[in-house]
């Protein structure tokens, strides 16, 4: 069965990238490996080096001494890894693959008695991960290609067809799977892979010609001259790779199709796009084939971005609406695929940003205004979020960072400033703006930390993807907001806490005992009165169909914290674990999953505009908010502590912060972080629901059976549920019509291991899981 992560795959050089990067995956809290060492004891893989090279160029090679091609022997590959040859060496972020053709994962494990020459290699085991099978053994190309985690290809054992693979193996590099699928390979397949696609042939000889012809005997050379001739309408030895890169940037008829196979892979072909860098000789060429063509225009596009920044603010929001408008195209453009119009690209969430920016939110009361937030306004907090994701440590991206903060900082500041000046008509009144969580029978209250409105609208979309109905609210946070006065009012609980006459943490305390308020003490609290509590990534059933439970998830406020606008890059990953958490939730019987928040945040790159305020007049004092003093006066918002409003506390105005340098922050006035998400989620009609009600071990076979809605469904048996390569199954296998699935355990040593039986969908996505302990018979 071909599985949805092989369907993405083209190209075996994608599958191997692909597999590559699961085995440098970490769990939670491991430290990263320092390498990744591709032991080949037989040397099979060495005839896709050019292509592999070409695609990866962290590759490197144990070998003869040539840095040009990333080759060179041991002490050179651990200077490699040391970053000591910075003209070679990866940059810093990029794990090197160590490429040991001749060498055998066996041998480095052999200690003493490894050849002494590899020996300076054996520390890298333990710093570094290892490209293996399964069962431990090397990857041979065989095995890649038939293997449920390679390529699942159906391919006949004789010797002539492994003879013939091998052959076919620097053509195998670009060749389409799916053109292999739906038969048994033999061959003569395999044959017909080296004389059969001219289009690659062609741009592998205008990538590389001298390599090329290099690697082809002389009868091979001849047949692709003549197919030149004949298909493509130019001889290679007399006109050259000058007048085939001509032809291709002018196009029509089969160089069309040439154009198109080298779009969708552009990084096997790195001739190529040097090779159309020269200057085009006429004006009928296509602009969209000349990387030039996209370099001026990226060239001038930077000149404009930079003068944004000195524009007042509706004129900066005009001239970004503009750019897109007159640079969207390139977008489609085979050079953004390659990284190469990084301006062009950023431009998509800078013109959403800039229309967003250009209205502000209105509203005569603080419920008004914060009803335009949900509607419209977290729109542009979302924009902000999409640009600085595409913004890497580079100049491009400061430059984005910097149209970023030009286009929302003016926004984002009148806003916060109009809604202080609602908030502090309703409070001064005697209103109420933040509320509690209530309890609520037969739903589980999923706590996630430090959500902002935006980021719930991500979660939002994918649970609706994934088929549940979601209902979204929004609720005010208590003031400060911060975790120790927010996270209580999020509890089903708080009406047993109090304000205490110390506010300088902002923590309240428990009515009786006037201990305060802790994380742990709000879980003891919800126990003894009798809902389900959870601990983290815990999922079961309730209880009973009346109950409420409580369970938490979410790292976005710590990861806010120590990163700041960093964090934008952790954002996808923590809006998954919330959609997972959620289905599992669902899946274990739960009606209905309310999801709540503390507080949201506020996010400018460069850093909150700094706001003085004397010591003198606070006793304590952080980004947003600090506690005032007595009877002192400050001259900034003052606003009453949620838990006892006989005490006070000082919020800098708009987005101000009392620190200087910070970009991530929360504890202030302002919608972004007042106004935050109340969800509801319950399954939805055509949900997909599965649940595992029974597994049974005969020996190092287990039978699982799965109570289920859907067809399709696969079940395996994992050491992490998490992770797809951490299977110990001899193969996943797809749960029949009657509900049940057998699984084998492929190696006997795995006995007594626990493990988790696990339920996914065609997409991948975990449905249920259950634990398990390989072997037991109960």
């Amino acid at each position: 069965m071909t599985t949805a992560s092989q369907t993405k795959q083209k190209t075996l050089i994608e599958a191997l990238q692909a597999s590559l990067a699961v085995s440098l995956r970490t769990p939670e809290g491991v430290a990263e490996p320092a390498v990744l060492l591709w032991t080949d004891t037989d040397g099979q893989w060495q005839g896709l080096l050019p292509a592999l090279s070409a695609a990866l160029p962290q590759l490197f090679i144990l070998g003869g001494y040539n840095p040009e091609k990333r080759t060179g022997p041991v002490i050179w590959l651990k200077c490699i890894l040391d970053r000591t040859i910075p003209e070679v060496s990866p940059p810093d972020g990029v794990i090197p693959i160590f490429y040991l053709p001749g060498v055998s994962r066996q041998e480095l494990r052999a200690g003493g008695d490894c050849p002494r020459d590899l020996q300076p290699l054996i520390e890298l085991q333990y710093r570094g991960a290892v490209w293996h099978q399964r069962n431990g053994r090397d990857w041979t190309v065989e095995a890649f290609l038939i293997s449920d985690i390679g390529l699942g290809l159906d391919m006949a054992q004789d010797t002539r067809t492994r003879e013939a693979m091998l052959r076919a193996l620097p053509r195998l590099a670009t060749h389409p799977i799916e053109a292999l699928r739906g038969r048994r390979l033999e061959a003569e397949d395999f044959d017909r892979i080296i004389i059969g696609d001219p289009v690659s042939d062609l741009l592998k000889w205008m990538s590389a010609p001298e390599l090329f012809q290099r690697s082809c005997e002389p009868a091979a050379w001849q047949t692709f001259g003549d197919v030149c001739i004949r298909e493509f309408g130019f001889d290679p030895d007399k006109d050259g790779p000058v007048a085939a890169g001509d032809a291709l940037m002018h196009g029509g008829g089969v160089w069309d199709s040439v154009w198109s196979r080298f779009c969708e892979s552009p990084r096997l072909y790195p001739g190529v796009s040097q090779l159309l860098r020269g200057p085009a000789r006429d004006l009928f060429v296509d602009q969209s084939r000349r990387p030039a063509a996209n370099e001026e225009q990226e060239a001038a596009l930077r000149k404009e971005l930079e003068q944004v920044l000195s524009l007042p603010h509706q004129d900066a929001c005009a001239k970004v609406i503009a750019l897109n408008e007159k640079n969207k195209e390139r977008r489609d453009w085979v050079w953004a695929k390659l990284g190469e119009s990084p301006f062009a690209v950023a431009l998509e969430p800078l013109s959403l940003l800039g229309r967003a920016a250009r209205t502000q939110l209105g509203g005569a009361s603080a419920h008004a205004m914060a009803a335009d937030y949900a509607a419209n306004g977290f729109r542009c907090d979302r924009a902000v979020l999409d640009a600085l994701m595409m913004s890497k440590a580079t100049p491009e991206g400061q430059l984005v960072s910097k149209v970023v903060r030009a286009l929302y900082e003016p926004w984002l500041d009148q806003s916060a400033r109009h809604f202080q000046s609602l908030v502090e008509q309703t409070l001064s009144a005697g209103g109420k703006l933040a509320v509690g969580v209530s309890r609520e029978s037969g739903t589980c209250i999923l706590f996630v930390d430090g959500i902002r409105y935006d980021i719930a609208g991500m979660i939002q979309e994918r649970l609706e993807g994934r088929g549940f109905r979601v209902q979204m609210g929004h609720r005010f946070a208590p003031l400060p907001t911060v975790t120790a006065t927010a996270k209580p009012l999020a509890a089903p609980v708080h009406d047993s806490c109090k304000g205490g006459t110390d506010v300088s943490d902002f923590t309240p305390v428990w009515e009786t005992g006037k201990q305060q308020v802790t994380a742990q003490r709000l879980r003891d609290e919800m126990a003894r009165q009798g809902f389900d509590v959870m601990d983290q990534q815990e999922v079961y059933m309730p209880s009973s169909f009346e109950n409420s439970g409580w369970a938490e998830t979410g790292k976005l406020d710590e990861l806010g914290h120590s990163l700041d606008c960093r964090m934008v890059q952790h954002i996808d990953s923590e809006v998954e674990d919330v959609v997972s958490r959620v289905a599992g939730l669902i899946a274990a019987g739960w009606p209905r999953v309310r999801i709540v928040t503390d507080h949201g945040w506020l996010l400018v790159p460069g850093g909150l505009p700094k706001v003085e305020l004397p010591p003198s007049l606070v006793a304590s004092k952080w980004a947003r908010c600090a506690t005032v003093l007595g009877e002192s006066q400050p001259d900034v918002p003052v606003f009453p502590w949620h838990w006892n409003p006989h005490l006070r506390i000082a919020s800098p105005p708009g987005i101000g912060s009392f620190r200087a340098g910070v970009e991530y922050a929360h504890g202030g006035v302002s919608l972004q972080e007042c106004v935050i998400p109340d969800m509801q989620v319950e399954a939805g009609m055509q949900a997909v629901r599965a649940s595992i009600t029974g597994i049974q071990w005969r020996g190092m076979r287990c039978k699982v059976t799965v109570d289920t809605n859907a067809t399709g469904l696969s079940v395996d048996l994992r050491l992490n549920w998490r992770q797809a390569d951490s299977s110990i199954a001899a193969s996943a296998k797809e749960i029949s019509s009657n509900g049940e699935g057998s699984l084998a355990v492929k190696d006997d040593s795995y006995e007594g291991a626990a493990a988790m039986v696990v339920v996914y969908d065609k997409a991948g996505q975990i449905i249920d899981y259950k634990p398990t302990t390989v072997g037991e018979e109960l």
